[in-house]
């Protein structure tokens, strides 16, 4: 372990994992393109824990569909102090008013290490699907 590392992990806390949605309350447009896009922030910290440390992301959207992101990072014990705090952004567009529940899970190879999830509030008038334009 070198030198880095191990005042890492001396250092370390918890771990710190946030998905912040932006704007968090979001109002759909006028017309058949009638969709909200909501910004979404992942950061995580690993704080030392080699867990934490350049997972996989899965995003899950409200309506069941996923998408995977993988970073490419330097092994755990040569990484550099910014290398441990990694951030990924994601657009998505919401077409239905409502409560909608947006998750981020975190894997280390295939386990799965963590689940965070947030909420976005949509309001307004809903489109025919027939009208969308996606």
């Amino acid at each position: 372990m070198t030198s880095l590392a191990l005042v890492l992990l001396l250092a370390a806390g918890k771990p710190k994992v946030e998905l912040k949605p932006t704007p968090q309350f979001a109002l759909l447009g006028i017309g058949s393109r009638a969709s909200a896009t909501v910004r979404f922030r992942l950061s995580v910290k690993d704080a030392g824990n080699e867990d934490f440390y350049c997972p996989r992301v899965e995003w899950e959207w409200e309506d069941g569909t996923r998408s995977e992101e993988e970073s490419d990072c330097p092994e755990f014990a040569s990484a550099a102090p910014a290398d441990h705090d990694k951030s990924w952004t994601k657009s998505h567009a919401f077409w239905e008013p409502g409560s909608h529940v947006i998750r981020a899970r975190l894997y280390k190879g295939d386990r799965l290490i963590r689940t965070i999830e947030t909420k976005v509030e949509v309001s307004g008038e809903s489109v025919p699907g027939k009208y969308r334009e996606r």
